[in-house]
């Protein structure tokens, strides 16, 4: 049964069972089923505005806790790697992002592959994949790494940032131009600059960016820099003039004590790097010598050339000093040593290749020569190998079967094949 009222149908309930019908909503008009809604409109409003309230609550608790990391930077990561997911990535080789790299300037941080380039700063996973893809206005950007956090610093001018394998972390700028940068695992890094009173000073901050340590040195332009790696201690190499000659210097520092700790002079070399190893000694490579420290005893150890030409070296923390030495100017012939982080002998591989770049993990080197990568194993033996683009000039060692290569546009993820044995 059902009435008119101003115009329209409305159903009537019915006055007994007796008169009760089935009603389906199919046979109903649309308004009339809306009608018989029996959730208020004005409840849905009050939920929304609830939930509203709520989620703006939360986005501004989560925007204070973070304030420090919303840079536009971060930002543009999250919409593009987080939201977006463009992490997937197709595969090496990749074209670089950019138009040049300096060799120096790519390395593994949380086994992912880190380069930065004149323009950008880029973390690929072992599929290519854009981890982070960060541009930055640095006109010489050099890259210091460790597995947690790296530093990127504009050499010559007051800027860098500290990065995480996804993102960048702090943006910063000192007061004066830069020399030289470190950055350990646990966050605490280590910046050198031209000072203002003095020929280098040297400002050490916490992971929060908090200044820890200041040193200012007079006599020398100190210009590298190495953190020991708990942070708690640095090793600095600079250089001065005396007698009409050229003389280096290595200072090694404790936060906890306001003078320097130890210092080495060395005369007619120029020390290229230096390094902090992680059992506690100190490693530096010269254009003449290598020299090996042993900070607790308070010891030096030179390590001579024998005449022949330094043509590359690379440092590793748990292992020492890996260095190429040509008995040619140009570089061919090269013979392969190291220095150990207990200042012994290691390595002694005699090639006759021209050694372009070295790395080293576990027990086993993997040299870049003219087309070719070569495995040793801990014996020294070739092991394996792979062929390589000709214009590849770095490598880094992700394992004994994962080599990645740097060349002129593009990189290259290699697996090196075993060598049959005679």
């Amino acid at each position: 049964m059902k009435r008119r009222i101003k115009g329209k149908f409305q159903f009537r309930k019915p006055n007994s069972a007796k008169d009760r019908k089935y009603i389906s909503y199919e046979d109903a008009p649309l308004r009339e089923v809306e009608q018989l809604d029996p959730t208020p409109d004005n409840l849905t409003k009050k939920f929304l505005k609830v939930f509203l309230i709520l989620f703006i609550a939360v986005v501004a608790v989560l925007a204070i806790v973070n304030i420090d990391y919303l840079t536009p930077e971060n930002i543009s990561h999250w919409f593009q790697y987080d939201l977006l997911g463009k992490t997937e990535g197709n595969g090496y080789p990749v074209r670089i992002v950019g138009t040049s790299i300096n060799k120096e300037n790519i390395a593994l941080m949380d086994n992912n592959l880190l380069y930065c380039s004149d323009t950008s700063v880029v973390v690929l996973n072992s599929n290519a994949g854009e981890i982070q893809n960060n541009q930055h206005s640095m006109a010489n950007p050099v890259l210091r790494s460790s597995s947690g956090y790296s530093v990127i610093y504009n050499s010559e001018a007051p800027g860098f940032k500290i990065i995480s394998p996804d993102s960048i972390v702090y943006s910063g700028n000192m007061k004066n131009k830069i020399f030289s940068a470190d950055i350990v695992q646990n966050g605490t890094y280590a910046i050198l600059t031209y000072g203002e009173d003095y020929l280098s000073v040297l400002d050490v901050f916490k992971y929060d960016n908090s200044k820890k340590y200041t040193y200012s040195f007079a006599d020398y332009y100190v210009n590298n820099v190495s953190l020991n790696k708990d942070g708690t201690g640095a090793v600095l190499s600079g250089v001065s003039a005396k007698n009409g000659g050229m003389i280096s210097v290595i200072y090694i520092l404790d936060f906890r004590q306001e003078n320097y700790l130890q210092k080495y002079e060395v005369e007619d070399s120029y020390i290229y790097d230096i390094k902090y190893m992680n059992n506690g000694n100190v490693l530096a490579v010269g254009s003449r010598s290598a020299y090996f420290i042993n900070v607790e005893e308070g010891s030096k150890k030179n390590i001579t050339y024998d005449s022949r030409t330094l043509t590359t070296y690379t440092f590793k923390r748990d292992y020492g000093l890996i260095l190429s030495l040509s008995k040619n100017p140009d570089g061919r012939d090269c013979d392969i040593v190291s220095v150990t982080a207990d200042g012994k002998d290691g390595l002694n591989i005699v090639t006759a290749n021209k050694v372009l770049s070295m790395d080293y993990k576990g027990d086993s080197l993997a040299v870049l020569f003219p087309g070719e990568i070569v495995i040793y194993d801990r014996d020294q033996n070739r092991k394996s190998s792979v062929t390589v683009a000709s214009d590849s000039r770095k490598i880094c060692m992700q394992s004994e079967n994962d080599i990645y290569a740097l060349g002129k546009s593009e990189l290259a993820k290699l697996h090196p094949v075993r060598e049959k044995q005679n």
